[in-house]
């Protein structure tokens, strides 16, 4: 059995089901790492104002957020590079006039424009009370109604309807920032992910790896969705959830069950780290 590894752990879709629930098997299989000597570390695109207390109990020695851009291990910050205050506001701007609903993730609140839950609604077909509701769930710290441009935004998140030109966007955002995308509700399409250029959940890893003085072979990464890809081609073993798109499965170690299907229990057990 693995003694005394690195494990990385996206949130939504991989250590948490659609539903936004630990399965018991999830939480037990940490509990068990631990007691193996392996540290867990969360490796998300949210912020870590975004994590939820139940979550931290399972007591996580480092933190990973706004996909690569925030660095935290054993309580001490090591890593913060917000996006700079110009180029939020280029974004805010092309987003406001083109009205697509969007929100900016700062790391303690969501700031959502006034066409967030509009578009949500749209994307999901429920109404906006519904999408908030939906948002609350997953993110409570979520101020709505956020006309302007703020400070120290991590990333700035766009709800995919099809009024959306991406690569518009795209080029927009480049050379600077990036554009990932991510799910939250279990559909295909739903959320765009801007974010800085040259951060990433793989790069934080390989940061963290050099941090703690040990070889990339030590690393042990879950993932589900596009922004998982360079963790997981960068990572020791790279692990694939049964639910993950098919481009992160085709570059994984392994595939394992979904999330929701006891997934994580299962490549634990596989691998050996418990």
């Amino acid at each position: 059995m693995l003694k005394d590894k690195i494990i990385f752990l996206d949130l939504d879709g991989t250590l948490l089901d659609h539903t936004y629930k630990l399965p018991e098997s999830a939480r037990e299989a940490l509990r068990l790492a631990k007691s193996n000597g392996h540290h867990l570390y969360i490796n998300t695109g949210r912020s870590i104002g975004q994590v939820n207390d139940y979550i931290w109990e399972v007591g996580f020695q480092g933190f990973i957020g706004g996909n690569g851009n925030y660095i935290k291990t054993e309580g001490k910050e090591l890593f913060h590079r917000p996006i700079p205050q110009a180029i939020v506001v280029k974004v805010y701007d092309y987003l406001v006039k083109h009205e697509i609903g969007f929100f900016q993730e700062g790391q303690e609140c969501l700031y959502a424009h006034p066409r967030y839950l509009d578009e949500l609604a749209s994307l999901l077909k429920i109404t906006p009370n519904q999408a908030q509701e939906k948002t609350d769930s997953i993110f409570p710290s979520t101020a709505y109604n956020q006309i302007g441009w703020h400070e120290k935004v991590n990333k700035i998140s766009v709800v995919l309807t099809d009024k959306v030109d991406v690569e518009s966007l795209r080029k927009l955002i480049e050379p600077e920032l990036a554009l990932g995308f991510f799910n939250l509700f279990g559909n295909q399409r739903e959320f765009g992910d801007i974010y800085q250029e040259g951060t990433s959940k793989g790069k934080a890893v390989e940061f963290v790896m050099n941090y703690l003085d040990l070889p990339m072979s030590d690393s042990f990464c879950f993932g589900d969705s596009t922004n998982d890809i360079e963790m997981i081609k960068m990572a020791g073993t790279g692990v694939a959830m049964g639910n993950a798109i098919p481009k992160l499965k085709t570059v994984a170690d392994l595939v394992t069950a979904p999330v929701n299907e006891d997934g994580l229990w299962k490549a634990f057990r596989q691998i050996g780290l418990i």
